[in-house]
């Protein structure tokens, strides 16, 4: 259920961030009223117009996080992560990050870099203390756990928000969109189809929120064995996904239909709507690799100031030091005459407070890439950055990303990423039963968490699909 936009929607329409003075609530008003009429344009140029005219830091980390808003539903990811990055490194209080936490999970999960989306959207679950934001948190994070195959996460995750809407007063909508997913994952299939009918009668639904009902309703019959009533309403979710336009979601709604169909055993049907879901597919990796790449370096280039500027901090506070002790010890030495020998221990204890990354360190590093790449650990789904250190006790996990930055020119993401789109390659072209797998088998094979981010990382890398490659192999 690949619902992130429909959850993105109702939060952008129903959670308006506060903002402290007279002047800020004007701005927000206008702005409102631009997104509200899709004026995207519109409220860019007035949001960055009027960024200069307030004083007060906490208006302008508002209307900073506006516009992050309103970038992301441009899908302008770049511009988007820059300003929520530069936003998190000028805030101190963990309470007042947690919007631009939230809107950098949601950045990635745009692109489907589930893991890095969950951390960000942990962060927020950790820190805020507002109900509604919280509900959409633990929705995104819910629709993430299933498409990683996490069935226990997913239905924790869901469980959670359906008990904060419980005890909470937030939107009727969003509190009726939870109460769907929490019935289906508990199974109370009549009550989950009930509450999606109440959406589509609503006259005040947004064309997301119906057409997501329409395809709630056929998951239910798919669930119940009804298959052929569930084809007359993934056919209505698939009219209203067409309308808007979204390639993503067009995917998603022709699949459906397609497994149906294939279960029904009417090949023709199935094929069909496979046309449908292969124009979507041209549509979608109309994104472009470099632009994918680029999202990458975005956040690359923030690591490695955010090290020098620690660097130069440590190096100032540990220069404060060093002068403070010798200015102790030439005190002392003088006011009691004692030995070279205690201002000596003195000036030597100063360097062991400098944080500094050992060779011992290094050498781990070195031998944990290793390792990963002969024993190929990088095909492993849970290959993170913690889980690496973890396993080779490695002190820091920026001692590991620094060391790759600064070797292979990319985050770690991107790193194992491309050793995993490597390895299909090669793979692809050597063994004819590999071709043979469906995109979605050979993406799992090779440690993705989805066919999507599997398409992206191997389109940035080699520019072209691995449906192209092994077409052009086979013929």
């Amino acid at each position: 259920m690949k619902n992130y936009k429909l959850i993105l929607l109702l939060f952008f329409y129903f959670i308006t961030n506060i903002v402290v003075s007279q002047e800020a609530v004007q701005i927000q008003q206008k702005i409102n009223q631009y997104i509200s009429q899709a004026k995207l344009d519109s409220a860019k140029i007035y949001i960055k117009e009027n960024l200069n005219k307030l004083a007060k830091k906490e208006d302008k980390s508002a209307l900073n996080y506006q516009l992050v808003k309103v970038l992301f539903m441009q899908s302008s990811y770049n511009e988007a992560l820059k300003i929520a990055f530069n936003s998190l490194d000028n805030i101190k209080d963990e309470q007042k990050r947690v919007n631009f936490n939230f809107m950098i999970g949601a950045i990635y999960s745009a692109i489907t870099d589930y893991d890095k989306s969950i951390e960000y959207f942990d962060l927020v679950v950790k820190h805020n203390q507002n109900a509604s934001l919280s509900v959409q948190t633990h929705l995104l994070l819910s629709s993430l756990y299933q498409n990683k195959k996490d069935s226990i996460n997913a239905k924790k995750a869901i469980t959670d928000a359906y008990k904060i809407t419980k005890g909470s007063n937030i939107n009727p909508i969003t509190k009726n969109h939870v109460a769907m997913q929490y019935n289906f994952f508990n199974k109370n299939y009549e009550l989950c189809k009930e509450l999606n009918f109440q959406t589509i009668r609503d006259t005040t639904s947004f064309i997301n929120s119906k057409s997501y009902a329409y395809s709630m309703i056929g998951d239910c019959l798919v669930k119940q064995d009804s298959l052929k009533e569930a084809t007359t309403y993934f056919n209505e979710h698939l009219d209203l996904t067409i309308e808007t336009k979204d390639p993503e979601q067009i995917k998603v709604a022709a699949n459906k239909l397609i497994e149906v169909y294939e279960k029904l055993g009417n090949q023709e049907k199935a094929n069909a709507y496979h046309k449908i879901y292969n124009e979507a597919v041209n549509d979608s990796l109309s994104f472009s690799a470099e632009k994918y790449r680029e999202l990458y370096n975005v956040e690359k280039k923030r690591e490695l100031v955010t090290a020098k500027n620690k660097d130069l901090k440590e190096y100032l506070i540990f220069s404060f030091i060093f002068i403070v002790l010798v200015s102790f010890g030439i005190y002392y030495y003088l006011n009691h005459k004692k030995t070279k020998k205690t201002l000596s221990s003195l000036l030597t204890k100063a360097p062991g407070k400098k944080i500094v990354v050992s060779k011992s360190e290094i050498e781990k590093i070195e031998i944990a890439i290793i390792e990963l790449k002969e024993k190929q650990l990088f095909l492993k789904p849970n290959s993170t950055r913690k889980s690496v250190c973890i396993q080779n006790d490695i002190k820091s996990e920026r001692y590991l990303s620094h060391f790759i930055n600064e070797k292979y020119n990319k985050s770690f993401s991107v790193f194992i990423n491309d050793l995993r789109v490597e390895y299909a390659y090669n793979r692809i072209q050597k063994d004819k039963k590999f071709r043979n797998y469906k995109i979605e088998e050979i993406a799992k094979e090779c440690g993705f968490g989805s066919k999507k981010s599997f398409e992206r990382a191997f389109l940035a890398k080699y520019n072209e699909t691995p449906y192209k490659l092994i077409s052009s192999i086979n013929n």
